[in-house]
C-alpha cells in the first residue's frame, strides 16, 4: 500500500493516540532521567516491539521513500540519533519500529559514568529537551560484542564513535567497522585545556582521517555544535572532509545553555527550540558541499513537515532523538 495510505494512516493514529493519553503522562510525572531509563528497560525485550510492529504497521516500505546517505541504502530518510541506544543493547526491539537507519552510541574506549544527575531536563511547550549526559559508556569492548551478536539486521547500523585523541577514535572505528554499516566520528573536546586554549577540532580531525586511510566502510563526519557557529571554520572542515573521501556529514543546531536543574548546571538544547537554527547550519553546509558529500540533518525534527523542510534544505536524510520522546 501507499506510504501515505488510509489505512496506514488510521494505524498511526491508533498508536499515537494510545501513546499521548496512556503512556505519555505517566511518563512525564516521572523525572526525564527516570522516564529515559524505564523505557531504554522495556525496549531490551524485543518481542513485544515485533508484534506490536507486524499489527500496527510500522515497518514502512515504499520505494518512493528510499534514499542514499554516505553510500547506504536506505529504506526511508527517518532514523535514530545517536544518545538512545548507547551500548548498543536495544537493537532488536528499535529495528521494528519503522526507523529508516539506527545510530548507536557513543561508544566510547572506556566504561565511563558520565556526569552527575540530574542529566535531563525538558521543556514541554517547545517539545525540547537539555541534556548535560557526560558521554556515559559501558565501553567499546562492551558495545563491540553487543553489536556481533545483533543477527535481526532489519535497516542499516550506524556506529558513532566517541574519544578524546585520534588515536581512540581511529582505534574504535577498526573495531566497530565488521559490525556496522557506516561510522559517524564525534570530534569531542577532551575538557583539560589551559585558559586561553581552544578546542582545535580542525587538527583533530586531519590526524583521524589520516590514521583512518585504510577504511573499509563509510566515513560519516559530526560537525560540532560550536564548528556550525563560525561559517569559515565550518566550510574549512566540510573541504577536508570531501578532500579525504569522507562519504557523510552529519549537521545539526545543538547549542550549550546553563540550566541549574542539571548537575552540571549547563547542558546542550535540542528539539523544537533549535529547528530554525539546525535548518540553517544544514543549508549553509549544503550551499558549502554542492553536492559532494551527504549530509545528514538534525535537530527539532518534530514531525513530516519538518522532514521535508531539511531534504529541500540539502539533507540527504534525518535522524531525530526529542520527537522520539515527545511524539
Amino acid at each position: 500500500q501507499p506510504y501515505c495510505s488510509g489505512g496506514w494512516d488510521k494505524s498511526r493514529h491508533r498508536t499515537m493516540s494510545f501513546y499521548r493519553s496512556v503512556l505519555r503522562p505517566p511518563l512525564f510525572r516521572l523525572s526525564a532521567d527516570r522516564s529515559h531509563a524505564l523505557a531504554q528497560s522495556v525496549l531490551r525485550w524485543a518481542p513485544p516491539w515485533r508484534m506490536l510492529a507486524a499489527a500496527e504497521g510500522l515497518e514502512v516500505s515504499d520505494p518512493r521513500l528510499h534514499t542514499h546517505f554516505a553510500g547506504l541504502e536506505l529504506p526511508g530518510p527517518v532514523g535514530l540519533a545517536a544518545g538512545f541506544a548507547k551500548n548498543c543493547e536495544l537493537l532488536d526491539a528499535l529495528s521494528c519500529l519503522g526507523f529508516g537507519f539506527l545510530t548507536v552510541g557513543s561508544i566510547m574506549p572506556e566504561p565511563r559514568f558520565g556526569n552527575p544527575f540530574p542529566r535531563l531536563v525538558r521543556y514541554p511547550e517547545t517539545e525540547s529537551l537539555a541534556d548535560s549526559m557526560g558521554v556515559p559508556s559501558k565501553g567499546r569492548a562492551y558495545a563491540v560484542e553487543r553489536l556481533r551478536r545483533f543477527s535481526r539486521r532489519k535497516v542499516s547500523i550506524i556506529a558513532n564513535i566517541g574519544g578524546f585523541t585520534a588515536e581512540t577514535l581511529a582505534s574504535g572505528f577498526f573495531d566497530v567497522e565488521p559490525h556496522v554499516d557506516g561510522v559517524e566520528i564525534s570530534l569531542m573536546c577532551p575538557n583539560v585545556l589551559a585558559a586561553g586554549e581552544h578546542f582545535d577540532e580542525l587538527r583533530l580531525l586531519q590526524d583521524v582521517l589520516q590514521r583512518i586511510e585504510a577504511r573499509s566502510k563509510p566515513a560519516i563526519v559530526r560537525i560540532p555544535n560550536d564548528t556550525t557557529q563560525s561559517p569559515d571554520r565550518m566550510a574549512e572542515l566540510i573541504e577536508r572532509c570531501i578532500e579525504a573521501g569522507v562519504a557523510g556529514l552529519k549537521v545539526g543546531g545543538g547549542r550549550r545553555i546553563p540550566e541549574p536543574r542539571l548537575g552540571t548546571k549547563q547542558g546542550t538544547l535540542h528539539g523544537g527550540a533549535i529547528r530554525d537554527a539546525a535548518l540553517a547550519n544544514v543549508g549553509l553546509a549544503a550551499r558549502i558541499a554542492r553536492g559532494r558529500i551527504s549530509i545528514k540533518g538534525n535537530g527539532g525534527i518534530g514531525n513530516a513537515d519538518d522532514v521535508l523542510a531539511m531534504l529541500r534544505a540539502g539533507a540527504c536524510c534525518i535522524d531525530l532523538f526529542s520527537a522520539f520522546i515527545y511524539e
